[in-house]
């Protein structure tokens, strides 16, 4: 359902509270009515992300897919859609969690990118791959702010954990967004899906871990090679005491070139000090 946030106040009524006398006084009324409107918007949307939870508690959870209520055994999906669902499953590749979808019959094998070293991180797993109804959902929560989403990815981001069988990292550490994005957004999805999986699974979250100091371009224009590019020093850490020596667990919505989470990676090493560092998205999305 949408809702009007507190933040969407037409300029008019806000200048109902009494006209600047001079045009510097309308200038500095005008960039603090902004900062009012921004303040508002972000506490009308913790509020709508609060009713949402206490809506789940209270009304029968309908299957993210198909809608229909009752969704046991999973908690978001109904049985039948969740059998539909394209789960990543071997055969895959053991470095960066590829699934080998014309090789059903193979081992797992490291792919040409893992042969070649080159992604920073140590592995990486996905949960889904980046098709139907969990790409719409995916981009609903990260362009659309629909964050009633969240308990049903987190749940895929879960299932692949355990999975998984990584040993427990010391600290989960979502992709960040530039200040900018993350002001327009209202909210970095990565850092909301983070935060919802370590307090599932009881690892720490450092929201703040990392920074993104660079305004990159969208990856999805991109090719690999611009995706290099776009991407190289984008990254900072302020306080490498929160990484050093630790092993970290980053989260992102999609895997798809991997270039965004290795650049990542080799900045908690090299900058951070990290010991190991690992990657979980909620999707992977494959070259066509």
């Amino acid at each position: 359902m949408t809702e009007e946030l507190p933040g969407e106040v037409e300029s008019g009524q806000i200048r109902e509270l009494g006209e600047p006398e001079s045009e510097t006084h309308a200038a500095g009324f005008q960039g603090a009515g902004s900062v009012i409107r921004s303040m508002l918007a972000s506490i009308g949307r913790g509020l709508k992300f609060a009713g949402s939870a206490v809506v789940d508690l209270c009304l029968p959870r309908s299957c993210a897919s198909c809608k229909k209520i009752g969704t046991l055994p999973q908690k978001s999906w109904c049985g039948p859609c969740w059998e539909k669902m394209a789960l990543v499953a071997p055969p895959l590749c053991p470095g960066c969690g590829r699934p080998f979808l014309d090789a059903q019959a193979s081992p797992d094998h490291l792919c040409g990118d893992c042969i070649e070293r080159n992604y920073r991180f140590d592995s990486a797993r996905s949960a889904a791959l980046h098709v139907s109804a969990v790409r719409t959902l995916v981009h609903q929560l990260k362009f659309g702010g629909q964050l009633k989403w969240t308990p049903c990815l987190v749940e895929l981001l879960e299932t692949a954990y355990a999975a998984w069988e990584l040993r427990a990292p010391d600290l989960i550490i979502p992709v960040p967004l530039h200040p900018k994005r993350l002001s327009e957004r209202g909210f970095n999805q990565a850092g909301v899906l983070a935060r919802e999986l370590g307090r599932k699974i009881g690892i720490p979250v450092s929201p703040d871990g990392l920074v993104r100091k660079n305004l990159t371009l969208p990856q999805t224009r991109l090719n690999r090679e611009e995706r290099l590019k776009n991407v190289k020093g984008a990254f900072e850490i302020f306080d490498d005491r929160k990484v050093r020596g630790r092993r970290i667990l980053l989260i992102d919505d999609v895997f798809t070139t991997g270039t965004t989470l290795s650049e990542c990676a080799k900045v908690l090493k090299k900058k951070g000090g990290a010991l190991e560092v690992y990657a979980l998205t909620v999707t992977r999305a494959l070259p066509d």
